[in-house]
């Protein structure tokens, strides 16, 4: 006997993706290419961003693709706004559009707050004007095809301790 009710959703179904394309930052590295396949294991056309362009299509490749999805790679690097513009114009271009943006992407800054200097500090910000304006460009383009999307800014657990 099963005490799960059959009107009760399941995740599976909470997290179907089918026709969803998913941009994802820095999807090159452990956490971005484990989100990457989640992903596309959810149904989502999935565009693997990455500073290297062939890193990125690599990844791309490797993902499963079991309800025909195409994935795709783009060169983005969330430091350097032309890039940002490029990546994310390529990716709409490859895709077609995009409605989920996970930002991912992040350049370390392995200082603490006894040696970090103030220069080190402020190119560290840079990390969030590329979150910034890669959420813009998914929004004005949510916008400007009138449909909603969805965006995940990651943190780090080491911006809780001090």
């Amino acid at each position: 006997m099963s005490f799960i009710p059959e009107s009760e959703t399941t995740a599976p179904n909470l997290f179907d993706l089918t026709g969803k394309v998913a941009l994802i930052s820095g999807a090159s590295g452990f956490l971005g290419s484990a989100m990457s396949r989640a992903l596309a294991e959810a149904g989502a056309n999935v565009v693997v961003s990455s500073r290297s362009a062939e890193t990125a299509q690599k990844v791309a490749n490797q993902l499963p693709a079991k309800e025909g999805q195409n994935h795709f790679g783009v060169e983005l690097n969330h430091l350097e706004e032309s890039s940002i513009h490029s990546g994310f114009q390529d990716a709409v271009d490859k895709a077609g559009q995009v409605d989920i943006l996970i930002n991912n992407g992040h350049a370390p800054l392995g200082e603490d707050w006894k040696s970090v200097t103030f220069d080190q500090f402020k190119d560290h910000q840079i990390n969030l004007a590329g979150y910034f304006e890669l959420s813009r460009l998914t929004y004005q383009h949510a916008v400007e095809r009138k449909v909603p999307a969805s965006i995940v800014l990651l943190g780090s657990m080491y911006g809780v301790v001090g």
